[in-house]
Protein backbone atom coordinates (compact mmCIF):
# COMPACT_ATOMS: atom_id res chain seq x y z
CA UNK A 1 0.00 0.00 0.00
CA UNK A 2 2.98 2.52 0.52
CA UNK A 3 4.04 2.77 -3.06
CA UNK A 4 0.62 3.41 -4.40
CA UNK A 5 0.53 6.35 -1.59
CA UNK A 6 3.80 7.52 -3.16
CA UNK A 7 3.82 11.04 -4.65
CA UNK A 8 5.65 10.19 -7.60
CA UNK A 9 3.06 7.44 -8.37
CA UNK A 10 0.42 9.89 -8.01
CA UNK A 11 1.99 12.39 -10.17
CA UNK A 12 2.14 9.30 -12.67
CA UNK A 13 -0.87 8.58 -12.38
CA UNK A 14 -2.64 11.86 -12.64
CA UNK A 15 -0.34 12.30 -15.73
CA UNK A 16 -2.03 9.80 -17.58
CA UNK A 17 -5.31 10.56 -16.19
CA UNK A 18 -4.28 14.44 -17.47
CA UNK A 19 -3.04 13.29 -20.98
CA UNK A 20 -6.64 11.26 -21.47
CA UNK A 21 -8.99 14.52 -20.40
CA UNK A 22 -6.96 16.99 -23.09
CA UNK A 23 -10.27 16.56 -25.00
CA UNK A 24 -12.23 17.88 -22.09
CA UNK A 25 -13.65 21.34 -22.42
CA UNK A 26 -12.46 21.99 -18.50
CA UNK A 27 -8.69 20.17 -19.79
CA UNK A 28 -7.07 22.93 -17.45
CA UNK A 29 -9.06 22.75 -14.44
CA UNK A 30 -8.25 18.83 -14.53
CA UNK A 31 -4.39 19.78 -14.76
CA UNK A 32 -4.35 22.31 -12.05
CA UNK A 33 -6.40 19.24 -10.06
CA UNK A 34 -4.44 16.53 -11.03
CA UNK A 35 -1.14 18.62 -10.24
CA UNK A 36 -2.29 19.76 -6.37
CA UNK A 37 -2.79 15.82 -5.50
CA UNK A 38 0.78 14.82 -5.76
CA UNK A 39 1.96 18.40 -5.08
CA UNK A 40 0.17 17.96 -1.53
CA UNK A 41 0.84 14.57 -0.48
CA UNK A 42 4.20 15.10 -1.08
CA UNK A 43 4.15 18.46 1.23
CA UNK A 44 2.31 15.97 3.78
CA UNK A 45 4.75 13.73 3.82
CA UNK A 46 4.25 10.89 1.21
CA UNK A 47 4.53 7.36 2.41
CA UNK A 48 5.71 8.96 5.65
CA UNK A 49 2.29 10.84 6.52
CA UNK A 50 -0.25 9.38 8.72
CA UNK A 51 -3.12 8.28 6.23
CA UNK A 52 -6.11 9.55 7.97
CA UNK A 53 -4.20 13.35 7.37
CA UNK A 54 -3.67 12.37 3.30
CA UNK A 55 -7.66 11.02 3.56
CA UNK A 56 -8.46 14.48 4.68
CA UNK A 57 -6.44 15.78 1.93
CA UNK A 58 -8.60 13.63 -0.50
CA UNK A 59 -11.47 14.33 0.42
CA UNK A 60 -11.42 17.85 0.31
CA UNK A 61 -9.77 17.31 -3.25
CA UNK A 62 -12.85 15.25 -3.87
CA UNK A 63 -15.03 17.80 -3.47
CA UNK A 64 -13.06 20.55 -4.97
CA UNK A 65 -12.78 18.21 -8.82
CA UNK A 66 -16.22 17.06 -7.83
CA UNK A 67 -17.19 20.73 -10.42
CA UNK A 68 -15.27 19.92 -12.53
CA UNK A 69 -16.08 16.46 -13.16
CA UNK A 70 -19.68 17.33 -12.79
CA UNK A 71 -19.40 19.56 -15.84
CA UNK A 72 -17.78 17.12 -18.13
CA UNK A 73 -20.56 14.88 -17.60
CA UNK A 74 -23.19 17.51 -18.79
CA UNK A 75 -20.29 18.66 -21.08
CA UNK A 76 -20.60 22.25 -19.39
CA UNK A 77 -17.43 24.20 -19.61
CA UNK A 78 -16.64 26.05 -16.37
CA UNK A 79 -15.26 29.10 -17.30
CA UNK A 80 -17.99 30.38 -19.91
CA UNK A 81 -21.05 32.32 -18.79
CA UNK A 82 -21.34 35.41 -16.11
CA UNK A 83 -19.81 33.35 -13.33
CA UNK A 84 -17.41 31.58 -15.18
CA UNK A 85 -14.07 33.31 -14.83
CA UNK A 86 -15.32 33.23 -10.74
CA UNK A 87 -15.86 29.69 -11.43
CA UNK A 88 -12.64 28.63 -12.03
CA UNK A 89 -10.63 31.46 -9.54
CA UNK A 90 -13.00 29.63 -6.45
CA UNK A 91 -11.54 25.66 -7.88
CA UNK A 92 -7.53 27.48 -8.49
CA UNK A 93 -7.89 28.89 -4.69
CA UNK A 94 -9.48 25.75 -3.45
CA UNK A 95 -6.40 23.81 -4.86
CA UNK A 96 -3.88 26.88 -3.32
CA UNK A 97 -5.82 26.18 0.13
CA UNK A 98 -5.61 22.54 -0.04
CA UNK A 99 -1.72 22.61 -0.61
CA UNK A 100 -1.13 24.65 2.03
CA UNK A 101 -3.46 22.85 4.20
CA UNK A 102 -1.22 19.77 3.73
CA UNK A 103 2.05 22.11 4.46
CA UNK A 104 0.28 22.84 7.88
CA UNK A 105 -0.28 19.64 8.78
CA UNK A 106 3.39 18.70 8.31
CA UNK A 107 4.30 21.30 10.21
CA UNK A 108 1.72 20.53 12.64
CA UNK A 109 3.10 16.74 13.20
CA UNK A 110 6.83 18.34 13.70
CA UNK A 111 4.90 20.96 16.43
CA UNK A 112 3.20 18.31 17.74
CA UNK A 113 6.73 15.45 17.71
CA UNK A 114 8.38 18.48 19.73
CA UNK A 115 5.65 18.88 22.30
CA UNK A 116 4.32 15.66 22.53
CA UNK A 117 7.08 12.62 21.80
CA UNK A 118 8.73 13.00 25.03
CA UNK A 119 5.67 11.86 26.86
CA UNK A 120 5.62 8.44 24.64
CA UNK A 121 7.77 5.35 25.55
CA UNK A 122 11.22 5.03 23.18
CA UNK A 123 11.20 1.73 20.78
CA UNK A 124 10.01 -0.12 17.33
CA UNK A 125 8.36 -2.90 17.49
CA UNK A 126 6.58 -5.39 14.62
CA UNK A 127 2.96 -5.98 13.86
CA UNK A 128 2.70 -9.49 15.38
CA UNK A 129 3.47 -8.05 18.81
CA UNK A 130 0.61 -5.36 17.25
CA UNK A 131 -1.76 -7.74 16.58
CA UNK A 132 -1.64 -9.34 20.20
CA UNK A 133 -3.38 -5.97 21.46
CA UNK A 134 -6.72 -6.72 20.27
CA UNK A 135 -8.76 -9.92 19.98
CA UNK A 136 -11.17 -10.19 17.45
CA UNK A 137 -13.58 -11.74 18.86
CA UNK A 138 -13.44 -9.38 22.09
CA UNK A 139 -13.19 -6.50 19.55
CA UNK A 140 -16.29 -7.10 18.14
CA UNK A 141 -18.27 -7.12 21.26
CA UNK A 142 -16.64 -3.96 21.88
CA UNK A 143 -17.82 -2.98 18.41
CA UNK A 144 -21.83 -4.30 18.81
CA UNK A 145 -21.40 -2.31 22.20
CA UNK A 146 -20.55 0.71 20.50
CA UNK A 147 -23.91 0.47 18.33
CA UNK A 148 -25.83 0.92 21.43
CA UNK A 149 -23.84 4.13 22.88
CA UNK A 150 -24.84 5.41 19.71
CA UNK A 151 -28.24 4.61 19.61
CA UNK A 152 -28.24 5.90 23.29
CA UNK A 153 -26.14 8.87 22.74
CA UNK A 154 -28.46 9.94 19.88
CA UNK A 155 -31.43 10.21 22.35
CA UNK A 156 -29.66 11.99 24.84
CA UNK A 157 -28.23 14.36 22.41
CA UNK A 158 -32.23 15.37 21.79
CA UNK A 159 -33.07 15.63 25.33
CA UNK A 160 -30.25 17.52 26.27
CA UNK A 161 -29.44 19.90 23.34
CA UNK A 162 -26.56 21.76 25.59
CA UNK A 163 -24.77 18.11 25.28
CA UNK A 164 -25.44 17.79 22.29
CA UNK A 165 -21.91 17.79 20.54
CA UNK A 166 -19.87 16.22 23.47
CA UNK A 167 -22.71 13.55 23.70
CA UNK A 168 -22.51 12.43 19.77
CA UNK A 169 -18.84 12.83 20.12
CA UNK A 170 -19.27 9.64 21.70
CA UNK A 171 -20.54 7.66 18.93
CA UNK A 172 -17.20 7.85 17.20
CA UNK A 173 -15.64 4.84 19.80
CA UNK A 174 -17.77 2.67 17.14
CA UNK A 175 -15.41 3.77 14.67
CA UNK A 176 -12.02 2.90 16.62
CA UNK A 177 -14.06 -0.57 17.06
CA UNK A 178 -14.20 -0.56 13.10
CA UNK A 179 -11.02 0.29 12.68
CA UNK A 180 -9.73 -2.17 14.87
CA UNK A 181 -11.57 -4.93 13.08
CA UNK A 182 -10.41 -4.35 9.51
CA UNK A 183 -6.75 -3.63 10.72
CA UNK A 184 -6.79 -7.11 12.36
CA UNK A 185 -8.42 -8.72 10.12
CA UNK A 186 -5.69 -7.26 7.11
CA UNK A 187 -3.07 -7.94 9.41
CA UNK A 188 -3.73 -11.78 10.56
CA UNK A 189 -5.27 -12.15 6.43
CA UNK A 190 -8.60 -14.39 8.30
CA UNK A 191 -11.38 -13.86 9.72
CA UNK A 192 -12.92 -11.28 6.48
CA UNK A 193 -16.58 -12.62 7.72
CA UNK A 194 -16.45 -10.53 10.68
CA UNK A 195 -15.51 -7.49 8.54
CA UNK A 196 -18.34 -8.60 6.01
CA UNK A 197 -20.93 -8.86 8.64
CA UNK A 198 -19.56 -5.31 10.16
CA UNK A 199 -19.66 -3.78 6.57
CA UNK A 200 -23.41 -5.52 6.41
CA UNK A 201 -24.37 -3.56 9.69
CA UNK A 202 -23.16 -0.10 8.93
CA UNK A 203 -24.86 -0.36 5.32
CA UNK A 204 -28.16 -1.75 6.61
CA UNK A 205 -28.02 0.79 9.95
CA UNK A 206 -26.78 3.65 8.01
CA UNK A 207 -29.46 3.56 5.00
CA UNK A 208 -32.58 3.76 6.77
CA UNK A 209 -31.50 6.95 8.68
CA UNK A 210 -32.57 9.71 7.29
CA UNK A 211 -28.87 11.06 6.23
CA UNK A 212 -27.79 7.76 5.30
CA UNK A 213 -24.76 7.64 7.26
CA UNK A 214 -23.06 4.27 5.85
CA UNK A 215 -19.81 5.88 3.96
CA UNK A 216 -18.01 6.71 7.36
CA UNK A 217 -17.19 2.84 8.16
CA UNK A 218 -15.90 2.27 5.08
CA UNK A 219 -14.09 5.47 4.46
CA UNK A 220 -12.64 4.01 8.47
CA UNK A 221 -12.34 0.33 6.92
CA UNK A 222 -10.12 2.05 3.76
CA UNK A 223 -8.14 4.19 6.62
CA UNK A 224 -7.20 0.93 8.18
CA UNK A 225 -6.42 -0.91 4.62
CA UNK A 226 -3.77 2.16 3.62
CA UNK A 227 -2.20 1.64 6.93
CA UNK A 228 -1.61 -2.05 6.91
CA UNK A 229 1.91 -3.06 7.08
CA UNK A 230 1.28 -6.62 5.39
CA UNK A 231 1.76 -6.74 1.70
CA UNK A 232 -1.31 -6.40 -0.21
CA UNK A 233 -3.14 -9.62 -0.38
CA UNK A 234 -5.85 -10.98 -4.05
CA UNK A 235 -8.14 -11.05 -0.34
CA UNK A 236 -7.67 -7.68 0.73
CA UNK A 237 -7.53 -6.48 -2.99
CA UNK A 238 -11.02 -8.29 -3.41
CA UNK A 239 -12.35 -6.79 -0.45
CA UNK A 240 -11.52 -3.26 -1.04
CA UNK A 241 -12.78 -3.46 -4.59
CA UNK A 242 -15.90 -4.86 -3.51
CA UNK A 243 -16.31 -2.25 -1.02
CA UNK A 244 -15.58 0.59 -3.23
CA UNK A 245 -17.98 -0.36 -5.49
CA UNK A 246 -20.63 -0.97 -3.15
CA UNK A 247 -20.20 2.11 -1.56
CA UNK A 248 -20.47 4.35 -5.11
CA UNK A 249 -23.20 2.10 -6.77
CA UNK A 250 -25.26 2.52 -2.84
CA UNK A 251 -24.52 6.10 -3.29
CA UNK A 252 -26.03 6.52 -6.69
CA UNK A 253 -29.35 4.32 -5.92
CA UNK A 254 -29.53 6.67 -2.77
CA UNK A 255 -29.46 10.19 -4.62
CA UNK A 256 -31.81 9.13 -6.62
CA UNK A 257 -34.20 7.73 -3.95
CA UNK A 258 -33.53 10.41 -1.06
CA UNK A 259 -35.76 12.82 -1.81
CA UNK A 260 -38.75 10.23 -1.82
CA UNK A 261 -37.67 8.40 0.96
CA UNK A 262 -37.17 11.47 3.43
CA UNK A 263 -40.75 12.80 2.69
CA UNK A 264 -42.68 9.56 2.31
CA UNK A 265 -40.96 6.94 4.02
CA UNK A 266 -38.66 8.42 6.41
CA UNK A 267 -41.66 8.62 9.70
CA UNK A 268 -42.78 4.68 9.18
CA UNK A 269 -41.81 1.38 11.20
CA UNK A 270 -38.21 0.12 10.48
CA UNK A 271 -39.27 -3.13 9.20
CA UNK A 272 -41.50 -0.99 6.48
CA UNK A 273 -38.30 1.58 5.45
CA UNK A 274 -36.36 -1.44 5.07
CA UNK A 275 -38.75 -3.43 3.18
CA UNK A 276 -39.22 -0.17 1.01
CA UNK A 277 -35.10 0.30 0.71
CA UNK A 278 -34.73 -3.37 -0.58
CA UNK A 279 -37.65 -2.87 -3.81
CA UNK A 280 -35.72 0.28 -4.75
CA UNK A 281 -32.25 -1.63 -4.53
CA UNK A 282 -32.91 -4.15 -5.91
CA UNK A 283 -36.23 -4.31 -8.08
CA UNK A 284 -36.91 -0.89 -9.39
CA UNK A 285 -35.10 0.47 -12.08
CA UNK A 286 -32.59 3.42 -11.99
CA UNK A 287 -31.45 6.62 -13.78
CA UNK A 288 -27.63 5.72 -13.32
CA UNK A 289 -26.35 8.27 -15.36
CA UNK A 290 -28.54 11.23 -13.94
CA UNK A 291 -27.65 9.83 -10.50
CA UNK A 292 -23.83 9.75 -11.23
CA UNK A 293 -24.07 13.83 -12.36
CA UNK A 294 -26.41 14.44 -9.45
CA UNK A 295 -23.88 12.81 -7.20
CA UNK A 296 -21.13 14.73 -8.72
CA UNK A 297 -22.87 17.63 -8.31
CA UNK A 298 -23.44 17.00 -4.74
CA UNK A 299 -20.04 16.22 -3.85
CA UNK A 300 -18.27 19.63 -5.45
CA UNK A 301 -18.42 22.62 -3.38
CA UNK A 302 -17.12 25.43 -4.80
CA UNK A 303 -20.12 26.99 -6.61
CA UNK A 304 -20.67 29.12 -3.61
CA UNK A 305 -17.64 29.98 -3.05
CA UNK A 306 -17.75 31.51 -6.62
CA UNK A 307 -20.77 33.31 -5.73
CA UNK A 308 -18.79 34.79 -2.93
CA UNK A 309 -15.44 35.95 -4.80
CA UNK A 310 -18.71 37.90 -7.67
CA UNK A 311 -20.18 39.65 -4.63
CA UNK A 312 -16.90 40.91 -3.72
CA UNK A 313 -15.67 41.53 -7.02
CA UNK A 314 -19.13 43.80 -7.57
CA UNK A 315 -18.73 45.20 -4.07
CA UNK A 316 -21.62 43.77 -2.89
CA UNK A 317 -20.22 41.24 0.01
CA UNK A 318 -20.99 42.14 3.42
CA UNK A 319 -18.14 42.55 5.41
CA UNK A 320 -19.37 42.54 9.15
CA UNK A 321 -19.58 39.00 9.60
CA UNK A 322 -16.00 37.97 11.66
CA UNK A 323 -16.85 34.29 11.04
CA UNK A 324 -13.20 33.08 11.78
CA UNK A 325 -13.53 35.44 15.38
CA UNK A 326 -17.02 34.63 15.39
CA UNK A 327 -16.32 30.69 15.39
CA UNK A 328 -13.56 31.20 18.10
CA UNK A 329 -15.76 32.82 20.61
CA UNK A 330 -18.68 30.30 20.10
CA UNK A 331 -16.34 27.69 21.03
CA UNK A 332 -15.32 29.64 24.29
CA UNK A 333 -18.69 30.34 25.13
CA UNK A 334 -20.08 26.25 25.90
CA UNK A 335 -23.58 25.95 25.75
CA UNK A 336 -23.46 24.39 28.97
CA UNK A 337 -22.32 27.30 30.70
CA UNK A 338 -24.32 29.94 28.52
CA UNK A 339 -27.49 28.11 27.25
CA UNK A 340 -28.83 31.53 26.31
CA UNK A 341 -25.95 31.23 22.92
CA UNK A 342 -27.79 30.86 20.17
CA UNK A 343 -27.80 28.52 17.79
CA UNK A 344 -25.87 28.08 14.78
CA UNK A 345 -27.98 28.50 11.66
CA UNK A 346 -25.43 27.79 8.20
CA UNK A 347 -28.21 28.65 6.12
CA UNK A 348 -29.30 32.28 7.94
CA UNK A 349 -25.37 33.41 7.18
CA UNK A 350 -25.36 31.63 3.68
CA UNK A 351 -28.78 33.73 2.67
CA UNK A 352 -26.65 36.80 4.19
CA UNK A 353 -23.68 36.36 2.15
CA UNK A 354 -25.19 35.66 -1.00
CA UNK A 355 -28.29 36.85 -0.99
CA UNK A 356 -30.17 33.59 -1.33
CA UNK A 357 -33.45 32.47 0.22
CA UNK A 358 -32.75 29.23 1.75
CA UNK A 359 -36.06 27.91 3.71
CA UNK A 360 -36.47 24.42 5.42
CA UNK A 361 -34.80 22.45 7.88
CA UNK A 362 -31.69 22.30 5.22
CA UNK A 363 -28.55 23.41 6.96
CA UNK A 364 -26.09 24.38 4.18
CA UNK A 365 -23.41 26.17 4.75
CA UNK A 366 -20.61 28.12 2.23
CA UNK A 367 -17.60 25.89 4.05
CA UNK A 368 -14.65 27.03 5.70
CA UNK A 369 -12.56 27.77 2.91
CA UNK A 370 -15.05 30.18 1.11
CA UNK A 371 -15.83 31.43 4.77
CA UNK A 372 -11.55 32.43 5.17
CA UNK A 373 -11.78 34.25 1.69
CA UNK A 374 -15.02 36.65 3.34
CA UNK A 375 -12.54 37.64 6.57
CA UNK A 376 -9.07 37.40 4.83
CA UNK A 377 -9.42 37.43 0.73
CA UNK A 378 -6.97 35.75 -1.19
CA UNK A 379 -4.17 35.00 -0.23
CA UNK A 380 -4.87 36.26 3.09
CA UNK A 381 -6.82 33.42 3.35
CA UNK A 382 -4.25 30.77 3.31
CA UNK A 383 -2.72 31.68 7.01
CA UNK A 384 -5.88 30.52 8.94
CA UNK A 385 -6.02 27.42 6.06
CA UNK A 386 -2.22 26.49 7.45
CA UNK A 387 -3.34 27.66 11.52
CA UNK A 388 -5.99 24.25 10.76
CA UNK A 389 -3.36 22.08 9.26
CA UNK A 390 -1.42 23.13 12.17
CA UNK A 391 -3.91 21.88 14.31
CA UNK A 392 -4.68 18.84 12.63
CA UNK A 393 -1.26 17.61 12.70
CA UNK A 394 -1.03 18.24 15.84
CA UNK A 395 -3.59 16.38 16.92
CA UNK A 396 -2.74 13.40 14.90
CA UNK A 397 0.87 13.49 16.13
CA UNK A 398 -0.49 13.57 20.08
CA UNK A 399 -2.79 10.78 19.78
CA UNK A 400 0.02 8.47 17.73
CA UNK A 401 2.64 9.74 21.07
CA UNK A 402 0.38 8.17 23.78
CA UNK A 403 1.61 4.92 25.58
CA UNK A 404 -0.95 2.31 23.99
CA UNK A 405 -0.25 -0.79 21.22
CA UNK A 406 0.31 1.37 17.46
CA UNK A 407 -3.10 -0.59 16.50
CA UNK A 408 -4.81 1.50 19.64
CA UNK A 409 -3.37 4.73 18.41
CA UNK A 410 -4.11 4.27 15.00
CA UNK A 411 -7.48 3.77 16.01
CA UNK A 412 -8.29 6.28 18.17
CA UNK A 413 -6.66 9.17 15.99
CA UNK A 414 -8.39 7.80 12.69
CA UNK A 415 -11.81 8.03 15.06
CA UNK A 416 -11.16 11.15 15.96
CA UNK A 417 -9.95 13.24 12.56
CA UNK A 418 -11.78 11.62 9.49
CA UNK A 419 -14.56 13.40 9.37
CA UNK A 420 -12.68 16.87 10.22
CA UNK A 421 -12.89 20.10 7.88
CA UNK A 422 -13.99 18.55 4.72
CA UNK A 423 -15.30 21.29 2.38
CA UNK A 424 -18.63 21.88 3.22
CA UNK A 425 -18.31 22.50 6.59
CA UNK A 426 -18.34 26.28 8.14
CA UNK A 427 -16.08 27.25 10.34
CA UNK A 428 -17.69 27.29 13.77
CA UNK A 429 -19.29 23.59 13.50
CA UNK A 430 -15.96 22.10 11.84
CA UNK A 431 -13.51 23.64 14.66
CA UNK A 432 -16.18 22.36 17.43
CA UNK A 433 -16.81 19.13 16.23
CA UNK A 434 -12.58 18.41 15.63
CA UNK A 435 -12.07 19.91 19.66
CA UNK A 436 -15.07 18.20 20.84
CA UNK A 437 -14.36 14.89 19.04
CA UNK A 438 -10.97 15.65 19.63
CA UNK A 439 -10.97 15.79 23.47
CA UNK A 440 -13.57 12.59 23.77
CA UNK A 441 -11.36 10.46 22.33
CA UNK A 442 -7.79 11.88 23.97
CA UNK A 443 -10.37 11.17 27.32
CA UNK A 444 -11.21 7.74 26.04
CA UNK A 445 -7.43 6.87 25.23
CA UNK A 446 -6.31 7.92 28.50
CA UNK A 447 -8.94 6.46 30.98
CA UNK A 448 -11.18 4.25 29.27
CA UNK A 449 -9.44 1.87 27.12
CA UNK A 450 -6.40 1.04 29.89
CA UNK A 451 -9.53 -0.08 31.96
CA UNK A 452 -10.18 -2.73 29.45
CA UNK A 453 -7.00 -3.52 27.71
CA UNK A 454 -6.23 -7.26 29.31
CA UNK A 455 -10.01 -7.57 28.51
CA UNK A 456 -9.71 -6.73 24.79
CA UNK A 457 -6.00 -8.42 24.12
CA UNK A 458 -7.54 -11.64 25.47
CA UNK A 459 -4.78 -11.40 28.32
CA UNK A 460 -4.71 -13.97 31.52
CA UNK A 461 -4.86 -11.75 34.93
CA UNK A 462 -1.43 -12.10 35.54
CA UNK A 463 -0.07 -11.79 31.90
CA UNK A 464 0.71 -8.00 30.98
CA UNK A 465 -0.45 -6.88 27.61
CA UNK A 466 1.34 -5.52 25.20
CA UNK A 467 2.97 -1.74 26.25
CA UNK A 468 3.41 1.02 24.02
CA UNK A 469 7.28 0.51 24.64
CA UNK A 470 6.75 -2.06 21.51
CA UNK A 471 5.39 0.11 18.73
CA UNK A 472 6.89 3.30 17.02
CA UNK A 473 5.74 5.98 14.35
CA UNK A 474 3.46 4.82 11.82
CA UNK A 475 5.12 2.86 9.56
CA UNK A 476 5.70 3.76 6.27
Amino acid sequence: MNTLLSPWTLAAACGLIVLGLLGSPNAALWAASLLALPVAAWLLGGKQAYRVLLWLIAVNWLQVIGDVVAADLTGSVLSKGALGPYRVQAIVWSLCAIVVLALGMRFGTRLGGWLFRPTAQPGVGSSVESERSVGLNRIMLAYFASLIVTLVSGSVAASVPALTQAVLALSLLKFVCVYLITARVFESGREYGWLALVSLVEMVTGLVGFFASYKEAFIVMLIALASSRRPATVRMWIFSTAAVISVVWVSMVWTAAKQEYRHLVFGNPIEQRLEWMAQRFFVDSTDYRGAVVTLFQRIGYTEFYAHIIAREDIGSLPHTFHLYASAAQHILTPRILFPDKPALNDSKQTNALLGLKITGDKSIGVGYIAQAHVDFGFPGLLLPILSIGLLLGGAAEYFMTRSAPLLIREAFATAALFVSFSLEKNIDKALGGFITGCLVMALGLKFAYPMIARWLAGSPAGRRPVADGAFGRMPT
